[in-house]
């Protein structure tokens, strides 16, 4: 009764001649600070009104190293670099060695070693 219906053919698969190219994917730097959450949300909530200390990538106009303190008064958005893959937080910030002035910074989540 099955026998008419379902025929099974006994062809090999069909495989690709080519040899497959495999692309590695980029490596993936997105917040492997251990002491921050991945997760945006917890992220943002986790530097909201605290003090971090950051590490320039370039030498800081204000203090003679690159170690930089800022009081994180908001975030204001989480974002991905597409060219280096680095995790970005824009924060409103309020700066004690620039005289207490507030400003908007794009910080490397990478670069914040401690947040008190």
């Amino acid at each position: 009764m099955f026998g008419k219906k379902f025929k099974f053919s006994k062809k090999p698969l069909a495989l690709a001649q080519y040899p497959v190219i495999l692309i590695p994917m980029q490596t993936n730097t997105i917040n492997t600070n251990p002491i921050l959450p991945t997760n945006p949300v917890q992220l943002a909530s986790a530097l909201t009104g605290k003090t971090v200390y950051y590490t320039n990538k370039k030498d800081s106009s204000v203090t003679s190293d690159r170690e930089r303190v800022f009081k994180v008064e908001s975030v204001e958005d989480i974002s991905i670099s597409q060219s280096t893959g680095d995790q970005y937080v824009n924060v409103k910030i309020v700066d004690p060695q620039d005289g207490g002035k507030e400003k908007y910074r794009n910080l490397i989540v990478n670069r914040i070693s401690t947040v008190v």
